[in-house]
């Protein structure tokens, strides 16, 4: 049977909304978490699509707005969550284990504080597992389920709120879910954007996904730099 998994970076790792279709096509969700990425792969049966938010493929040095999916994905939010597209950083960026180092390559304190997560990420990725490991962005999911951009920051009651109403359409039950199986050490945000993942990782898996931009170029270590909902 097919198995979708949508994963956001949490404090304890993490946060996994796994989705598997029965043989008479019932849906079964589970929410888990996981220390590292590198235990996300080891996952027996291993997931059919993996949709996760971070950067994956990288530029080898600074261009102006980032990679171009950055750069689109900005486009495609407008001016009200366009911030919430940091560009990712550039791949001499993992070496860095202070701030002071990562401005040195352009990083941003909010792109810093993702750092690890991409390194360990990247640490770990070939272009053969990107047959089965995609990149997407909770808010470019959300914008695609909603047909607009998200009017609020995803950190308020109101932004919270208003993904909610959106996840709502996709996955009946979900406040259940949330109230009676959110993990410790997870975020209400952390876990409604592994949702938006996990919405993305069964379109890519029906085959109805769409990337940006449409046919994503390789970085130097073969890796596609795209963002996919």
């Amino acid at each position: 049977m097919p198995r979708m998994m949508g994963i956001d970076g949490c404090r304890s790792g993490w946060v996994a909304v796994e989705i598997v279709y029965t043989r008479r096509s019932h849906r079964s969700l589970k929410i888990s978490t996981y220390r590292s990425f590198k235990d996300v792969l080891s996952i027996k049966p291993s997931p059919d699509v993996i949709a996760i938010d971070i950067p994956i493929g990288l530029l080898n040095k600074r261009e102006v707005g980032g990679r171009v999916c950055d750069r689109e994905a900005r486009r495609i939010l407008g001016r009200l969550r366009l911030s919430s597209v940091f560009s990712a950083p550039i791949r001499p960026a993992l070496r860095a284990t202070i701030y002071e180092e990562a401005k040195v390559h352009g990083l941003t304190l909010q792109g810093f504080g993702i750092l690890p997560k991409v390194r360990e990420v990247n640490g770990q990725m070939t272009s053969n597992l990107q047959s089965r490991v995609f990149e997407v962005h909770p808010e470019v999911s959300f914008w695609a389920m909603n047909g607009s951009a998200m009017r609020h920051n995803k950190k308020g009651k109101e932004g919270r709120e208003e993904r909610l109403q959106v996840l709502r359409k996709k996955f009946p039950g979900i406040d259940t879910r949330l109230k009676d199986k959110r993990p410790k050490g997870v975020g209400l945000d952390d876990l409604l954007d592994a949702f938006a993942a996990a919405w993305t990782a069964m379109r890519i898996a029906s085959g109805q996904s769409v990337s940006i931009p449409p046919n994503p170029s390789l970085d130097r270590k073969g890796l596609r730099m795209g963002i996919w909902y």
